[in-house]
Protein backbone atom coordinates (compact mmCIF):
# COMPACT_ATOMS: atom_id res chain seq x y z
CA UNK A 1 0.00 0.00 0.00
CA UNK A 2 1.55 3.29 -1.08
CA UNK A 3 1.67 5.83 1.78
CA UNK A 4 2.78 9.40 2.36
CA UNK A 5 5.89 9.60 4.57
CA UNK A 6 7.52 12.74 5.94
CA UNK A 7 11.32 12.81 6.16
CA UNK A 8 13.66 15.66 7.10
CA UNK A 9 16.01 15.17 4.14
CA UNK A 10 15.40 13.34 0.85
CA UNK A 11 17.04 9.99 1.70
CA UNK A 12 16.26 10.41 5.39
CA UNK A 13 14.54 8.39 8.07
CA UNK A 14 10.74 8.35 8.38
CA UNK A 15 9.48 10.71 11.09
CA UNK A 16 5.74 10.79 10.30
CA UNK A 17 3.40 8.99 7.92
CA UNK A 18 -0.26 8.78 6.93
CA UNK A 19 -2.12 5.47 6.80
CA UNK A 20 -5.89 5.00 6.35
CA UNK A 21 -6.53 8.71 6.83
CA UNK A 22 -4.65 8.89 10.13
CA UNK A 23 -1.29 10.55 10.84
CA UNK A 24 1.28 8.63 12.88
CA UNK A 25 4.38 10.14 14.48
CA UNK A 26 7.37 7.81 14.66
CA UNK A 27 8.85 7.40 18.15
CA UNK A 28 11.41 4.66 17.37
CA UNK A 29 12.73 3.10 14.21
CA UNK A 30 15.00 0.25 13.21
CA UNK A 31 16.74 0.18 9.86
CA UNK A 32 17.29 0.61 7.10
CA UNK A 33 17.63 -2.97 6.02
CA UNK A 34 18.46 -2.89 2.30
CA UNK A 35 17.09 -5.49 -0.12
CA UNK A 36 18.51 -5.59 -3.66
CA UNK A 37 18.28 -8.09 -6.48
CA UNK A 38 21.35 -8.79 -8.57
CA UNK A 39 22.26 -6.72 -11.61
CA UNK A 40 21.72 -9.77 -13.86
CA UNK A 41 17.95 -9.72 -13.31
CA UNK A 42 15.82 -7.82 -15.79
CA UNK A 43 13.82 -5.90 -13.19
CA UNK A 44 16.00 -4.91 -10.29
CA UNK A 45 14.51 -4.34 -6.86
CA UNK A 46 16.14 -1.85 -4.48
CA UNK A 47 14.34 -1.16 -1.20
CA UNK A 48 15.14 0.09 2.29
CA UNK A 49 12.94 -1.47 4.97
CA UNK A 50 12.22 0.09 8.36
CA UNK A 51 10.39 -1.22 11.40
CA UNK A 52 8.78 1.72 13.19
CA UNK A 53 6.93 2.22 16.45
CA UNK A 54 4.64 5.23 16.73
CA UNK A 55 4.12 7.47 19.75
CA UNK A 56 0.78 5.68 20.27
CA UNK A 57 2.51 2.28 20.42
CA UNK A 58 1.49 1.00 16.97
CA UNK A 59 4.17 -0.89 15.04
CA UNK A 60 4.54 -0.97 11.26
CA UNK A 61 6.91 -2.24 8.61
CA UNK A 62 7.60 0.39 5.92
CA UNK A 63 9.82 0.44 2.87
CA UNK A 64 11.09 3.00 0.39
CA UNK A 65 11.71 2.08 -3.25
CA UNK A 66 15.15 3.50 -3.91
CA UNK A 67 14.54 3.92 -7.65
CA UNK A 68 11.51 6.18 -7.19
CA UNK A 69 11.68 7.39 -3.58
CA UNK A 70 8.08 6.19 -3.03
CA UNK A 71 7.11 4.78 0.35
CA UNK A 72 4.92 1.75 1.04
CA UNK A 73 3.40 -0.04 4.01
CA UNK A 74 4.66 -3.63 3.97
CA UNK A 75 2.76 -4.71 7.05
CA UNK A 76 1.29 -4.01 10.47
CA UNK A 77 3.21 -5.68 13.28
CA UNK A 78 1.33 -7.25 16.16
Amino acid sequence: IKILVIVVVPEGLPIRFRYRGRDYEVARRWGPERIETGWWRRRGVRRDYYRVETKTGHRFWLFRQLQTGNWFLHGVLG
